[in-house]
């Protein structure tokens, strides 16, 4: 079992003791539609069904624990436990009876910090999930496999906050960036959100880093902190390697570049994904470039780009 030192416990019996054990690979976001505490999520798991989650956060930002994160809890449907022994941790929230609110700053904070420690201590990755078996963070209306046959649950401005502002929070707070604090996620210091789509088909030459133009080629700037992810839709043939990185370009024409980070193609379109979190100064703007390489057979082909999406959020220089 595993138990978040930093939130109340409050264990479920006989559930903790008698549920399998799962190796956690997602995190994934819920709303209770209910304007429920810890304590009285509690209560409803143990007094009136059998099904639980691993947390449950209260509208002001409180938390408990009910079941150990190396526990099944059973509210994932099919991620709860699949075949390999991998499973999904849940994150149930305080919301209106109809799940249409958005997570309070409070919320925000909490769900950041559950993030990272998950991040930390069980190696989930930094990602959003890309499919519903796939290892990352997520909320329980992205597959149809997390409910039975789909829900709209957590509601579609919390599904919002937590692609601008809760998974980008978890990203910097784990890259030892500062995340906004509850006073922060207000009126003026809001982060500003980051999105921007490219649909036009670009060939991306073998061996040649190529800077990503996603509605300009400067995805950050005039900006301080900021944490982005850039989303490609690549066509090359299975197993090819696609490289990215980030880079800050500067008015003297000199730059700095991030670490390279590398994905492998499958079949028919793939989807790749590349996700850094920073700090610009004044006179610098963040990039992407990207490149394409190893295509298996010696294929000279070049890979071709058919979308670009950058997703994230940015606070102006000064705040």
């Amino acid at each position: 079992m595993a138990w978040f030192a930093d939130v109340e416990k409050m264990e479920l019996q006989p559930e903790s003791d008698d549920q399998p054990a799962i190796r956690p690979t997602q995190l994934i976001f819920h709303s209770v539609a209910a304007a429920w505490t810890p304590r009285r999520v509690y209560e409803y798991w143990r007094d009136s069904t059998n099904y639980e989650s691993h947390f449950a956060v209260g509208y002001d930002g409180s938390c408990a624990q009910f079941i150990g994160t190396e526990t099944r809890a059973d509210a994932n449907m099919y991620a709860n436990r699949r075949s390999d022994g991998t499973g999904a941790v849940s994150v149930e929230t305080a919301s209106d009876d109809e799940a249409t609110d958005p997570w309070t700053p409070e919320q925000v904070a909490t769900l950041i910090r559950i993030g990272v420690w998950m991040h930390q201590h069980h190696g989930i990755p930094l990602r959003i999930c890309r499919s519903w078996d796939d290892p990352g963070y997520g909320v329980h209306r992205m597959f149809p496999q997390w409910s039975d046959g789909g829900t709209d649950c957590p509601g579609s401005k919390r599904a919002q906050q937590f692609r601008d502002v809760v998974f980008p929070g978890i990203v910097a707070r784990a890259n030892g960036k500062t995340a906004p604090t509850p006073d922060q996620i207000g009126d003026d210091e809001m982060p500003n959100t980051l999105g921007e789509f490219n649909g036009s088909e670009r060939k991306l030459p073998r061996d040649q880093w190529t800077t990503v133009d996603v509605n300009g080629v400067d995805l950050v700037k005039n900006a301080g902190a900021y944490s982005a992810t850039v989303y490609l839709t690549v066509d090359a043939p299975a197993g090819a390697t696609v490289q990215g990185r980030w880079y800050h370009q500067r008015r003297d024409g000199s730059r700095w570049d991030g670490p390279i980070v590398e994905r492998i193609t499958t079949s028919g379109s793939s989807f790749v994904d590349f996700t850094h979190a920073g700090s610009i100064v004044d006179g610098e703007a963040a990039r992407f470039e990207v490149t394409y390489g190893s295509a298996p057979g010696n294929d000279a082909r070049p890979a071709v780009i058919t979308a670009a999406r950058v997703r994230g959020v940015y606070w102006k220089a000064g705040k």
